[in-house]
């Protein structure tokens, strides 16, 4: 139903619309939302009409914003964020003293986990959950924390930069013995460990090839669609996978895996933490905080 009110349409249609813009996808819409991909195509195509434009533009395997559908989404996302920022806010029980950090895999295992023994010797009384999800917005019920990657919004105050990194291509030592690359081209042709994270803020092996001036072609090599998993296919001689030198660091000190060649690419993009919501932030999240940026050093 429509609310006249504020002059909006249904919020099934916004729904349907902001899942099918996110994801770049109906069908992958339709899973999240638990319907079909019908009824996220009927609910988009009513909304276009009531707007009286298209607000996507439909391709192979998808769906892309047009400026319009763009203009939408970033409208609709920061109305949905803020809702869901109260909404937290209201649900935490106040002797609740948790903090939840999203994250994905690869900071979870390699970085975060790690150093959390050391938060709790100083903190015991402060419980700390993880959200671990390879998506591009990573939610959750209660989520204090996000920890990204990407270009920090210089006008957003809730956001504080962790560190900067360099990728680098990462194999097992054994692998490196048996091969040799002098040259990009070389290297695009050796087995590679594509990952398909569906997000937009990481790196593949074709933007690092294109940022370093390669625009050959590159091996198809294997597709993983999680870190962890390429880190591991990686470790048993796989192929060669991207990898972060400071997040990786544990693995290349122990030997398990080696820069491979001379090639590295520094990005724009750096890790950094964002508070979801920071006019009810608690002094316990407040320490966690705290707490990341000086473990980031």
């Amino acid at each position: 139903m429509a609310y006249p009110f504020y002059d909006l349409p249904s919020f099934s249609m916004l729904v349907a619309f902001e899942a099918s813009a996110r994801n770049a996808s109906f069908k992958r819409a339709a899973v999240e939302l638990n319907v079909t991909p019908g009824a996220i195509s009927h609910q988009v195509k009513a909304l276009e009409t009531h707007l009286g434009r298209a607000l996507f533009v439909r391709v192979h395997r998808g769906v892309r914003l047009n400026p319009e559908g763009t203009l939408l989404f970033e409208a609709v996302g920061r109305g949905f964020s803020e809702m869901s920022a109260v909404m937290r806010q209201l649900r935490r029980p106040e002797e609740d003293r948790s903090v939840t950090i999203a994250v994905t895999t690869a900071v979870s295992s390699l970085w975060l986990t790690p150093k959390l023994a050391g938060f709790w010797r100083d903190h015991a009384a402060i419980p700390i959950n993880q959200h671990v999800a390879d998506t591009p917005r990573i939610s959750g019920s209660l989520v204090d924390l996000r920890i990204r990657y990407g270009v920090m919004d210089a006008a957003n105050p809730a956001q504080f930069p962790l560190f900067d990194d360099r990728l680098v291509p990462v194999c097992s030592p054994d692998f490196a013995r048996r091969h040799a690359s002098d040259s990009l081209a070389d290297l695009a042709q050796l087995p590679l460990i594509h990952q398909d994270l569906n997000d937009n803020g990481w790196t593949t092996w074709r933007t690092w090839f294109d940022a370093l001036g390669f625009r050959g072609p590159i091996a198809p090599g294997m597709r993983v669609n999680n870190y962890t998993i390429a880190l591991q296919a990686a470790r048993d001689d796989a192929g060669l996978m991207l990898g972060w030198r400071r997040l990786v660091k544990p693995l290349l000190d122990e030997g398990a895996l080696v820069p491979f060649g001379a090639f590295e690419l520094v990005e724009d993009s750096i890790f950094f933490v964002e508070v979801t919501n920071p006019d009810g932030m608690t002094d316990d999240a407040r320490t966690v905080l705290d707490w990341l940026l000086g473990a980031a050093g």
